[in-house]
């Protein structure tokens, strides 16, 4: 199979509309009152191979291409019309993207030579050729517009594709900046204002325990609301500190604008805490995974798996990436898994891939350094 259809545009009308003009054509110049009972039974199974393949346009193509050639040879016994190539202009455009010219052109030709054979006793005046060369150079501009159609449409995906990945992915920066300037104004916050409220508190304890009845009530008072003021800053802090989801909602995001493919997504709840760097590569990571698995597989199931591990005393982060279709070999790496590579490498990771019982396994490794992260917890005053 040279290509796999990834667009999701609608064709069911103008094939129905085919399949019927066709259909409709050879009952009309039916050989015979058995020919037609026959052409029913025929013409139904080619509709439910059109419908099919417009269904799973990659799946099974050479068991389903055979099919529909043969119900055609068997129609073309039952008519007597040459409109009958419809099906077989038809065939052209449903197959085109899978299949070589050199191979189309054999289907048509053999097409032809066996209606040529089944009706040349009806042809007093010699062969038609006119007829034949028409229905040719027919299907032969059908295959190469069809296929120009369906890579246009492909790449049409694939540019709307990178355009939502694109964008989840600014979201995602953008969110996480903002998060990131929340923890400085809350941890400024808290280390300037909450240390300044903690030695009022404590210099008004000291003060109420020190005063005469008649100020003692005034500075209970105050020591309550300092008190007071003090676990509201703190309640401030721990709120813009704990809304550590942003790695998982961008790539829930992108999973939702994923067509055609169920992502299952398992994330550590350690990967809360990643600073925008790491996160941004588990982003890039998926993404190059997502990307892959619709160019080059059949798969309808995407799995992500991200958690930090301890290894001696290295802290690892750990992505694996895998899709539900078996794979034989590893697959030969192209621009975007080496810049995937390049990425890796600036963080002293690495991107590797192995088969396990047939299943490709994406791993990206990561040495995790939050020391510049410590001062992001919340002191205890």
């Amino acid at each position: 199979m040279e290509s796999t259809i990834r667009h999701t545009t609608d064709w069911h009308f103008s094939t129905l509309a085919s399949w019927l003009g066709v259909t409709s054509a050879c009952a009309y110049y039916a050989n015979s009152e058995l020919a037609l009972y026959l052409q029913v039974i025929v013409s139904g199974s080619i509709l439910a191979i059109l419908l099919y393949v417009l269904k799973q346009p990659n799946k099974f193509v050479h068991g389903v291409a055979l099919g529909y050639f043969l119900l055609i040879l068997v129609m073309i016994q039952l008519s007597s019309t040459s409109l009958v190539f419809i099906h077989l202009v038809m065939f052209t455009a449903v197959f085109s993207p899978h299949f070589s010219l050199p191979k189309i052109l054999a289907c048509v030709v053999a097409a032809m030579l066996v209606y040529g054979l089944t009706h040349y006793a009806r042809w007093e005046n010699g062969i038609p050729w006119i007829t034949f060369t028409i229905w040719f150079f027919f299907c032969l501009m059908n295959w190469f517009v069809s296929r120009r159609i369906v890579e246009s449409l492909n790449t049409h995906y694939q540019s709307r594709q990178n355009y939502k990945e694109l964008k989840a992915t600014q979201h995602m920066m953008g969110v996480m900046h903002a998060a990131q300037e929340r923890q400085k104004i809350s941890r400024e916050l808290h280390d300037s204002l909450g240390h300044k409220l903690t030695a009022l508190s404590i210099n008004l304890d000291f003060a109420k325990r020190a005063a005469n009845e008649a100020t003692v009530e005034t500075l209970s008072l105050c020591h309550q609301l300092s008190q007071e003021v003090l676990a509201e800053v703190r309640e401030i802090v721990s709120t813009q500190r704990n809304d550590k989801t942003i790695l998982k909602q961008a790539l829930e995001a992108i999973c939702e604008l994923t067509p055609n493919l169920h992502c299952d997504l398992q994330l550590s709840k350690e990967t809360e805490q990643l600073p925008q760097d790491y996160a941004l590569c588990v982003l890039r990571f998926t993404q190059e995974m997502i990307s892959n698995t619709l160019k080059h597989t059949q798969a309808n199931h995407f799995t992500l798996h991200v958690n930090v591990t301890h290894v001696g005393e290295q802290l690892l982060l750990v992505a694996k990436a895998y899709h539900n279709q078996p794979e034989t070999h590893l697959p030969k790496q192209g621009n975007g898994l080496a810049g995937l590579n390049e990425r890796m490498a600036q963080f002293s990771g690495e991107f590797s891939q192995h088969l396990e019982q047939e299943t490709l396994i994406n791993t990206m490794t990561l040495p995790l350094n939050l020391e510049e992260k410590s001062h992001d917890k919340v002191p205890t005053s």
